[in-house]
């Protein structure tokens, strides 16, 4: 059975993601101790970023990423191949890819009035479009077992129809004038944070976290992981270690699928999601 719902826990100060983001004691979500985790960009990017310019964001949040899990983490993250793969969530019985896709039109625009595309959410991958939250900068898709909290798959969508995505350092863009010439709302900022949702952090209270769920035209903060975000690696994933649960609840064979998102206009938000076929999602705005 696949179901739908969104993320939120904590460890130290970091709030980790749960399979019942309204039950505190339900098991966060996890991967295995060495799992090799290789987040494969679409090929095709995103035309509105000149040249290839996106997909240099992209690396250099997996970077940051991977730096602090060699530092003291039991998992690897790396950029595989790019992908021709335009769907998200878990797909049982066929090969899965992590993916991180722009999404480039609203589905709102483009499905046929009084298409539900299947239920269950489907309509982004059958239409390749943005079917989310209009303020949703971002939003990471996790299907993971509802029982276990051990996460399958995770998945992350740009959205492109209301968000100009920028890869420069500077200067920040005027108020009304954005553009990929100056920093808009940052690539690499949105996607250190919604590579946060797919190690299994759900957003934070601290608005100097790299996990706030909300990020304003021209922030660059969030492309630094601050202290807690950073010592939950140390402590979910410890080097040498299994990795670390909420606790063991006893085994079902049941799966499930979470909900959404991430977003930013002024104050945008940021999402995820996650699933276990469960799936979650939660949003960056």
């Amino acid at each position: 059975m696949i179901l739908q719902l969104v993320v939120t826990i904590a460890l130290s100060q970091a709030v980790r993601s749960r399979v019942d983001d309204q039950d505190p004691k339900s098991q966060c979500l996890w991967w295995p101790e060495n799992s090799q985790i290789q987040l494969k960009f679409s090929a095709d990017g995103n035309p509105l970023t000149p040249g290839e310019t996106e997909f240099d964001g992209l690396a250099a949040a997996l970077a940051t990423w991977q730096t602090q899990l060699s530092a003291c983490g039991n998992l690897t993250l790396t950029q595989g191949p790019r992908t021709p793969t335009r769907k998200v969530g878990f797909f049982e019985k066929q090969t899965n890819e992590d993916v991180a896709v722009f999404r480039l039109r609203r589905c709102s625009e483009i499905v046929p009035p009084g298409d539900t595309c299947g239920g269950a959410d489907n309509c982004g991958n059958q239409f390749d479009c943005w079917q989310h939250q209009e303020a949703a900068i971002a939003i990471t898709t996790t299907s993971y077992n509802p029982t276990t909290g051990r996460i399958l798959d995770s998945d992350i969508e740009f959205n492109s129809p209301t968000f100009t995505f920028s890869t420069v350092d500077s200067p920040v863009c005027l108020s009304g004038a954005l553009s990929t010439n100056c920093v808009a709302t940052d690539l690499q900022n949105t996607t250190t944070h919604e590579l946060g949702h797919l190690l299994g952090l759900a957003h934070s209270p601290s608005t100097s976290s790299t996990m706030s769920y909300r990020a304003n035209p021209g922030e660059l903060s969030k492309r630094v992981l601050d202290a807690d975000t950073a010592q939950f690696v140390c402590d979910a994933y410890p080097k040498g270690r299994p990795s670390q649960t909420c606790f063991l609840p006893p085994v079902s064979p049941q799966l499930g699928k979470a909900a959404p998102g991430c977003g930013a206009a002024p104050g945008g938000l940021l999402i995820a999601i996650a699933a276990l076929l469960l799936r979650k999602k939660a949003p960056l705005k």
